[in-house]
């Protein structure tokens, strides 16, 4: 009886709604039947295999200003052409059904328990965009002002790197994949405060800063890690701003819950960091006593920085005990610079006297603003792309072992500081020096025997300039006027 109750029940029941899901879905017309996916712009192509690294790069188009990629860059986003009607319903609505992740992150949150809808940060269809920090600004003025004060929102962090990520042969996915994921937190709060969500104690955590603050060229999540600090925040699971005994992240480099994260640092900073000067340009590259171009900065300006963090550090040290570590940590950042100095003076020589192969004339132009004309660039806008053997290994000393070395020093990781920074850098500037020697001597031989190298060994390629497509090429980022409009 039990299974014939149950059969009666699907057939008077169930099925007449089955049946008349047609005619429901037919009547409610395209406003309940909106389909995202049909609607969106800039949707890639289905992907075909391609030849070679040379035809790669020059197939590609220019969608690293393409209005579709504005996920990571909000000033670059074109809402969805969604039909009319959509913009009159409720937000709510649609989205419990297409992004119902969203929505209950939204519900969770601060703002959807304060009656912050969607439309405050997203405006409505047909004219929604992604909020930029000016948007976040209406509530958190101050919050919002401190970022641009720092290294995350200042505009030469968001521009230099969008400009140098254009040179040589990159091709458009990984622009955006590994570079401008990390580098468009000038114009995304959700950077660190993750949709739709936003919670504060989340960006508090050091997990929340290792998606960019890790890996070989700036491992600051493993020198936390393997530090004291570090130790103790993973035995207890928690930091000193959740009760805990040790620093995170934002206890050091946001204190008291600034989000100007450049606050105490003196000699370090991004890259190839700051050394004491006479000029206190803060953001201008100058040449150190190496010939290293880096920011350069006053002692005044040393002290003001080293007191802030001192302040800091007198929350749990003594501060004889903290001028010390951070004195050693700035020796090493001495000494560090001067080893690399010596292979930087090694590579610039044999650009000097045309033994670089391909010399600078021979590739694309640098498209950072800095380097003047076909010019190399070591240090800190130094790529990866069409550069010659010994200035690829350079930039392994500059980019690895020069970071670890000294930002391994000033987060008190001592292994990194020495056996993955120090000790390569050293090995690295001997092979330099050596690879330098072989140049030479192979360039005596060929000059005494009549031989062209490029007879011999003829440039592939993928080694040879090439300038981009006349419909990839864009004008450059003006950065300023940028970060207005952001603000």
């Amino acid at each position: 009886m039990e299974g014939e109750h149950r059969r009666r029940f699907i057939f008077c029941v169930l099925l007449p709604a089955v049946l008349a899901f047609p005619l429901w879905s037919f009547a409610a017309g395209p406003e309940t039947s909106f389909d995202p996916t049909k609607y969106s712009k800039g949707t890639r192509e289905i992907p075909t295999p391609q030849k070679g690294y040379h035809d790669r790069y020059t197939s590609m188009t220019a969608s690293w200003n393409d209005a579709g990629q504005g996920y990571y860059d909000p000033t670059q986003y074109t809402p969805p052409d969604v039909p009319e009607a959509a913009g009159k319903k409720n937000c709510v609505e649609c989205h419990e059904k297409y992004t119902p992740s969203a929505v209950e992150e939204w519900k969770a949150s601060k703002h959807g328990k304060n009656g912050i809808d969607c439309s405050v940060c997203h405006g409505t269809h047909p004219q929604v965009f992604m909020p930029l920090p000016k948007t976040c600004g209406t509530c958190h003025p101050g919050r919002v002002e401190q970022h641009f004060a720092g290294k995350h929102g200042r505009y030469g962090f968001y521009g230099a790197h969008t400009q140098a990520g254009r040179r040589g042969a990159q091709y458009e996915e990984m622009k955006e994949m590994g570079c401008g994921t990390c580098h468009s937190v000038a114009l995304k709060c959700d950077s660190c405060h993750t949709r739709h969500r936003f919670d504060p104690a989340e960006a508090r955590r050091p997990e929340a800063c290792a998606t960019c603050h890790m890996g070989p060229d700036h491992a600051q999540t493993e020198y936390y890690e393997s530090s004291k600090h570090g130790v103790i925040a993973s035995v207890e699971g928690k930091i000193f701003e959740e009760g805990g005994r040790a620093p995170g992240c934002v206890t050091c480099h946001m204190s008291r819950g600034t989000h100007d994260v450049s606050q105490g640092i003196t000699l370090g900073g991004s890259s190839q960091g700051k050394f004491i000067g006479n000029n206190p340009s803060g953001d201008a590259y100058h040449p150190d006593p190496n010939g290293i171009n880096m920011n350069e900065i006053s002692p005044d300006d040393f002290k003001r920085e080293r007191d802030k963090m001192l302040a800091i550090c007198k929350n749990c040290h003594s501060e004889r005990f903290a001028r010390h570590k951070l004195g050693t940590a700035d020796g090493i950042k001495i000494a560090t610079d001067g080893v690399t100095g010596e292979a930087y003076k090694i590579i610039q020589g044999l650009k000097d006297d045309g033994l670089l192969s391909p010399m600078p004339s021979d590739r694309i132009e640098n498209p950072a603003p800095f380097p003047k004309g076909k010019d190399i660039w070591l240090t800190g806008h130094e790529l990866y792309e069409q550069v010659s053997g010994i200035e690829a290994k350079f930039f392994h000393m500059y980019k690895f072992y020069n970071i670890h070395a000294w930002k391994g020093a000033y987060h008190m990781s001592p292994d990194w500081s020495h056996w993955y920074g120090n000790a390569p850098l050293k090995l690295m500037l001997s092979e330099i020096w050596e690879d330098a020697s072989m140049i030479r001597r192979l360039n005596a031989l060929e000059k005494k025997e009549g031989i062209n190298w490029k007879d011999v060994s003829p440039v592939p390629d993928f080694m040879k300039p090439r300038e981009k497509p006349e419909e990839v090429k864009s004008k450059p980022v003006d950065t300023k006027e940028l970060i207005e409009k952001v603000k």
